[in-house]
């Protein structure tokens, strides 16, 4: 398990590679981020899209909405003028953080976490709103380091607006690693302590490393599973996570296939069944 440290987190001005200058950022020796924006403007009536950028240190990370046995996922809290609203974090697919047995998802290098943005339809062109929001995480290597931030960023309202070229590379980036949501055959099923899952359908992924793990929390353990392949239906075999506590009604999991160094990462929400498994 991860030592906790206490730290203070503080806001200082500078630029971040791929943020606007001027954008108020935070930075420690293991983590910087900033608050950036895909557009250029924002449109009355329009959805945008923002984003926290992290930027890790080599070797030190942050968590996915499911952290995994330890850690915990990175929380926004916004301040916003009367009108605008936010969706839910775009979590981007994860990587699989493993020591010894413990097993968590998070991010290393560089993640973009985009957030949709609602702008009301009466706010005014020629005008600038102040956007605002509190970040919190906790970035971990040998020891966990709790931290927070207040990021904001300023832009102007206009009648139209386009693609800012300073953060287009990270919000593109973002967008590929996103998991597809798709429709395969699936169910999920609980007998004893194991927890069998089967996909089916087309674009099953064929002749790649597999893993799967769930976005839905204290479900299924979160080691990597055993996987069979059959034709165009996997078969997947978790062990019942410690914390299981009753059955959900569905459970969503995300299925990675590797090419080598490419990746592509599939998410698929399927019936959850504590008992036998489901007729098909």
């Amino acid at each position: 398990m991860h030592q906790i440290i206490a730290l203070a987190a503080s806001v200082v001005p500078l630029l971040v590679a791929g943020t606007p200058a001027g954008t108020a950022t935070y930075k420690d020796d293991h983590l910087q981020a900033a608050l950036v924006s895909a557009q250029m403007a924002l449109v009355p009536g329009q959805t945008a899209l923002l984003g926290v950028y992290l930027q890790h240190a080599p070797h030190w990370h942050t968590y996915w909405i499911n952290p995994g046995d330890s850690g915990l996922p990175t929380r926004l809290q916004w301040t916003l003028p009367p009108g605008y609203r936010t969706g839910d974090i775009q979590w981007p697919t994860p990587q699989r953080l493993t020591q010894g047995d413990i097993h968590d998802f998070g991010y290393i290098g560089d993640a973009l976490l985009p957030v949709p943005l609602l702008v009301p339809a009466d706010a005014k062109p020629g005008t600038t709103v102040h956007l605002q929001v509190e970040a919190k995480w906790l970035v971990c290597h040998e020891r966990c380091i709790p931290g927070k931030a207040h990021l904001s960023l300023e832009l102007p309202i206009r009648g139209e607006t386009g693609q800012d070229p300073r953060t287009a590379s990270l919000f593109e980036q973002a967008r590929i690693r996103q998991p597809r949501d798709v429709a395969w055959k699936a169910n999920a099923h609980l007998r004893g302590d194991t927890v069998a899952v089967s996909l089916a359908g087309a674009g099953i992924p064929a002749d790649a490393k597999l893993d799967a793990f769930a976005q839905t929390t204290q479900v299924v353990a979160n080691a990597p599973p055993h996987i069979e392949r059959h034709g165009n239906r996997i078969d997947l075999r978790f062990a019942k996570n410690d914390y299981y506590a009753s059955a959900p009604s569905r459970l969503t999991l995300v299925l990675t296939a590797a090419h080598g160094k490419q990746r592509s990462a599939y998410r698929v929400d399927l019936p959850f069944a504590a008992g036998d498994r489901p007729k098909p």
